[in-house]
């Protein structure tokens, strides 16, 4: 069977060179890179998995059109903490299934898993992360189902989801500020699960 091949497409900071490392050691290959224009069917096409860690900006309508029909015609989305930062394209929002609308400061926090079955969370307990937790907007959680959620300012809200949509899959989490996170032993499972999920037919 050949190794999923991942694009991640982000604004660079240094610590997703944790994240290149431990996703390679867990089988898969990965390409890193700030050019949103591989987001292009001519370029998407040769990927399974587009990971998104962008911090926002604007997506053009080609390319927001491009993510979607990647991932209706079988391939996977996987969204990681800024991700849901607005992009200025309420489709794409739709596709990833909510929007950030501010955060706790990165501190120590208690995130819960109320999904214990799924492929993802079986066998994880409730963990701490040193780590922002998201407020989410523009989002219904009877689009998705919910595996992780937490607390800000006395809300709950979904901290990992997943969705089907087309032939494709779409899974989202929203931890993964900076390097302690992207140390943290737990949030590297989850997102080498959240990948092997969504490449699995």
């Amino acid at each position: 069977m050949s190794k999923a091949k991942i694009l991640s497409v982000v604004d660079y900071v240094n610590h997703l060179e944790i994240m290149r490392d431990f996703l390679q050691n867990a089988g898969f290959e990965i390409e890193i890179t700030e050019d949103r224009d591989k987001l292009l069917p001519e370029s998407i096409k040769d990927y399974d998995v587009f990971l998104d860690y962008t911090h926002g900006g604007n997506l053009t309508d080609e390319q927001t059109q491009s993510i979607i029909n990647f991932v209706k015609k079988g391939k996977a989305l996987v969204g990681i903490h800024s991700a849901a930062v607005d992009k200025k394209s309420p489709e794409y929002t739709k596709l990833l299934g909510g929007m950030y609308s501010g955060h706790s400061d990165e501190a120590e926090s208690s995130v819960r898993i109320i999904d214990r079955g799924h492929p993802i969370t079986i066998g994880i307990e409730d963990f701490q992360i040193v780590d922002e937790i998201y407020k989410l907007s523009d989002y219904d959680p009877s689009t998705f189902k919910t595996l992780i959620e937490s607390d800000v300012e006395g809300e709950t809200y979904p901290v990992c989801w997943v969705k089907e949509y087309g032939k494709g899959k779409v899974t989202f989490l929203s931890l993964g500020h900076g390097e302690l996170a992207f140390h943290n032993p737990v949030f590297q499972a989850l997102v080498i699960r959240m990948v092997k999920w969504a490449t699995t037919i």
